[in-house]
């Protein structure tokens, strides 16, 4: 989901003006931009306002604000008429009692601004807020609930995911999945390429599993044929979560793409180089590795930088070896991954070196099994799945988010648990997926991007307005919405993310 950022009252030129005009639907109201689970309202904002301020409403029912003994702003009238204002109510409902520390505090001069439903709120609060400078705060108001945790049975056994302590573990010696889903928890639109044995059929994957390649073979039954290992992964990475039953993995609703590249548990490397090929020119958008080679061949680091010049990035397994970080793990273009227990602690045959990035609990996982059933493994192949599932996640919130980015965000969010700072052991520490999803979901600058440069501003405008119209070939970079035509409704989404800072 984009992040808007406030646009200062200067930022209000001409051009800014003049371009909220174009955001009036064929009835008045504001076009609506879709955003995919706002974690706030869309129906309206609150507002706070200068001392003497205060809403007002015109004969004819348009709402605006006016100063202390001052007229209706009516520019600001023009642009709330334009935004589907219908409402205006102060809050607190019950003004508190304390009515001096009220004042004190500014809480008697909230405001509850109702606007058209679906609307994109963080435009319009930042719209507002650019229009008039009577408003001291206009912003989002936030949903939530209650601190919950999903309700599959046998949730209490990942200690992974969520770790109170149990099987006599360390509390809080986890990756913060919770957090993690307080901001997002799937997204139907993601492939996780599965480089490994192979899925096979679980309830917990119903649906999700694409139709994948048998690499060795050279077939596209790409069912299991390692004794469940490559299912095993497919669960942490995204068993359906908060579904009554079984486990949950990170990403509940991700699909699953899955490259069998074994026969029946080992295999060449070749054959890896070439499902991951496979799996990039199949759409994969982040491609598990839950694998460990000792040659590090050309063919095969050829292909990691297919992969890597697709801008896709790769989730590696460290290897279980206790020794040097083994391939494709150790190529500078993967994201490697040490495994860790649920005391915090390194895993005793996590493999170390320079090359690792982060860790990730990899013993004594429980995830799926053949047959439709549960089980446990270790490895630094349960740890990595951890990672591609978290990294999944930020996907879901900032899809444009290069490997590199996604790479030293893991590594900055990390909770480190061995010596203080980078070790070879486990890199920066135990990925924190919370932090990492936060991170992430603030960080998408949105598509008004239109120079890449994480800020959407003047330069962005002018490329916008160069395209207006219809657009030849439905290729234009400012049709936002796909219709094939730059018209209001990509204005509107240009100017929710406006940050010109």
């Amino acid at each position: 989901m984009p992040i808007f950022r406030s646009i200062p009252h200067e930022a209000c030129s001409a051009a800014l003006c003049f371009a909220a005009i174009f955001w009036v639907g064929p009835a008045g109201a504001a076009q609506k931009v879709a955003v995919e689970d706002p974690p706030f309202s869309t129906d309206h904002i609150l507002v706070r306002v200068r001392a003497g301020c205060a809403a007002v409403q015109s004969p004819d029912g348009q709402w605006s604000f006016r100063t202390a003994a001052a007229a209706p702003d009516a520019p600001l009238g023009l642009v709330m008429q334009a935004m589907g204002v219908s409402k205006i109510d102060q809050i607190p409902r019950e003004q508190p009692e304390n009515a001096e520390l009220a004042r004190a505090l500014g809480l008697d001069r909230w405001y509850r601004v109702t606007i058209a439903p679906g609307s994109n709120a963080l435009g319009v609060a930042d719209l507002l807020r650019a229009t008039w400078d009577g408003f001291e705060v206009a912003e989002v108001d936030g949903t939530g609930g209650l601190a919950d945790i999903p309700n599959d049975t046998s949730f209490t056994t990942q200690y992974s995911l969520l770790n109170t302590g149990q099987s006599a573990g360390t509390v809080g010696a986890d990756i913060r999945a919770t957090n993690a889903w307080t901001i997002t928890s799937s997204n139907p639109s993601l492939i996780i390429g599965v480089l490994d044995s192979g899925i096979s059929p679980h309830s917990e994957l119903t649906g999700r599993i694409l139709p994948g390649v048998n690499i060795p073979l050279g077939t596209t039954d790409a069912t299991d044929v390692c004794g469940g290992h490559g299912t095993h992964v497919a669960g942490i990475l995204a068993a359906r979560g908060d579904n009554g039953s079984g486990i949950a993995g990170l990403c509940w609703d991700a699909k699953l793409l899955p490259v069998v590249i074994v026969n029946p548990c080992s295999g060449l490397e070749s054959y890896v180089a070439d499902g991951l090929v496979w799996a990039v020119d199949q759409g994969a958008d982040v491609i598990n590795m839950s694998l460990q080679y000792s040659v590090g061949s050309t063919y095969l680091h050829t292909a990691v930088q297919y992969a890597t010049a697709h801008g896709v990035p790769m989730i590696a397994a460290a290897g279980n070896n206790n020794t040097a970080v083994a391939f494709p793990a150790r190529w500078s273009e993967t994201i490697a991954v040490a495994a860790s227990n649920r005391f915090d602690a390194r895993w005793v045959n996590s493999n170390f070196g320079l090359e690792i990035d982060v860790a990730a609990p990899g013993e004594s996982i429980y995830s799926l099994a053949l047959s439709g059933l549960y089980g446990t493994r270790t490895g630094t192949s349960m740890a990595t799945p951890h990672v591609a599932g978290t990294v999944a996640l930020m996907l879901s919130r900032y899809p444009t988010m290069s490997a590199e980015f996604i790479r030293s965000t893991l590594m900055e969010t990390a909770r480190d648990i061995n010596a203080t700072g980078f070790d070879v052991y486990t890199g920066a520490g135990v990925i924190n997926a919370g932090a990492a999803v936060a991170f992430a979901d603030a960080a998408d600058p949105g598509p008004a991007d239109m120079n890449g440069d994480g800020r959407i501003d003047g330069i962005d405008l002018t490329t916008f307005l160069t395209q207006w119209g219809n657009c030849t070939d439905c290729e234009c970079t400012a049709d936002f919405d796909a219709d094939c035509v730059v018209g209001g409704i990509d204005l509107s989404v240009l100017l929710s993310n406006w940050s010109p800072q």
